[in-house]
């Protein structure tokens, strides 16, 4: 595991009271779900969805900030669209994506209805990852949550799970507060079985 560390200047959470009043759910939350997925319906009447990603608000969070999603046309172009949770600020406009080469392989889309079936099952999926966290190591949050096809199409979920040292703090360094942290990425399949990448 390769070792982050979070800088937090002070100063900076006290010039922006109103965003510290918002508290949205936990990125994996049913309710997350439950917006994302009505958002997606909507653009889905206009385009077809490659993939999305859902980032935390601030880093060790594990509250919902936006999701970004990869996009195309009906003439094949790619789009990508940036969907807020709930800070007041509208989603932006699907923005053109230059190609980087050719497709060598089928592009498959996502069906929102799948992750619609899946919105109960992420938390449960969330909750078997902490049990696989290496002892002695805490659960922070998740920093992201990625739904994407697989080469068959299938549905799969990935998604990053942040953890500090148990017993470890936070220390203050010049003035700044430092968390030292951990990523761990973890994958779930079409059938719901969950693996973990190297640590």
């Amino acid at each position: 595991m390769k070792m982050q560390s979070l800088l937090i200047v002070a100063v900076v959470a006290a010039l922006l009271p109103a965003c510290s009043q918002i508290n949205p759910p936990s990125i994996y939350s049913p309710k997350a779900m439950d917006e994302l997925t009505s958002d997606l319906k909507k653009i889905s009447a206009d385009f077809k969805i490659e993939n999305v990603t859902v980032h935390e608000k601030d880093k060790l969070s594990d509250q919902f900030g936006m999701a970004v999603v990869n996009l195309r046309n009906s003439e094949g172009a790619k789009y990508e669209q940036v969907l807020y949770y709930n800070f007041g600020i509208p989603h932006n406009d699907p923005k053109p994506e230059r190609e980087s080469g050719t497709a060598s392989k089928p592009i498959h889309y996502i069906n929102v209805d799948d992750i619609v079936k899946l919105k109960d099952r992420i938390e449960k999926y969330v909750e078997e990852a902490k049990t696989q966290i290496p002892e002695n190591y805490t659960f922070e949050s998740v920093n992201f949550l990625t739904f994407e096809p697989n080469s068959e199409g299938a549905l799969e979920i990935s998604f990053e799970v942040q953890v500090t040292e148990t017993g470890k703090s936070a220390r203050m360094e010049g003035g700044r507060k430092v968390t030292d942290y951990y990523e761990l990425e973890f994958k779930v399949d079409k059938d719901g079985h969950i693996t973990h990448g190297e640590w």
